[in-house]
């Protein structure tokens, strides 16, 4: 893969990780949940605690998909990936659990004006949901949060894929390419070539 195609990766990475971000941020803005009771009431992401989670990680998942947008960087496209796990963890914890937590919170709001303790409120509340009197429906600023979730790690991990290793890349550019050994045949001297070896005189002219 070439430098353009990893800045092509890592582009798209953070604009998924921008519109991501988005999706978190102004869902923890919009109603959760919806409750129905003779009126009808909605939850806010920003009235829970867990709303100012996914609001942090909208807005850190936003920052982070603009800085990789200007360069490949394997660190910022797991940042992405992390905030897109959090923001979007919360927000389906919250969906499993948003009828608990509005019940409790409910119970513990009604019980002293009728002078009840917490669980016999929550037992009437419970007792009114089976028998149709109260409704509890998910909003659509939950899915907002959890869509956001998915698309800020989708970017993180098409990030993943146009950041190249720097380790990697450094190894390769350092390592030149060894030269070819060239070996001359023709001036090599061979074995015929080799100069006479010096022979003795025979005895009888060493003698005259």
């Amino acid at each position: 893969m070439n430098h353009s195609e990893y800045s092509t990766r890592a582009s798209i990475g953070g604009i998924l990780a921008i519109i991501g971000g988005a999706l978190l941020a102004v869902g923890s803005f919009l109603p959760w949940a919806e409750v129905s009771w003779g009126g009808t009431s909605v939850m806010q992401g920003i009235d829970d605690s867990y709303g100012y989670f996914t609001l942090a990680a909208g807005s850190f998942a936003l920052v982070v998909g603009i800085v990789m947008r200007r360069g490949a960087k394997r660190e910022l496209a797991v940042l992405a990936v992390l905030a897109g796990l959090v923001g979007g963890g919360v927000g389906l914890y919250e969906a499993l659990t948003i009828r608990d937590s509005v019940l409790d919170a409910a119970a513990e709001q009604l019980a002293p004006s009728f002078e009840l303790s917490t669980e016999q409120v929550r037992a009437a509340l419970d007792q009114a949901i089976e028998t149709g009197q109260l409704s509890l429906s998910i909003s659509i600023g939950l899915y907002a949060v959890i869509a956001g979730g998915v698309v800020a790690l989708v970017g993180g991990i098409v990030g993943l894929g146009g950041s190249p290793s720097e380790p990697a890349a450094a190894e390769t550019s350092s390592v030149a390419p060894a030269a070819p050994a060239v070996t001359d045949v023709g001036n090599a001297p061979s074995a015929s070539s080799a100069p006479p070896t010096a022979t003795s005189p025979p005895a009888d002219q060493a003698g005259a």
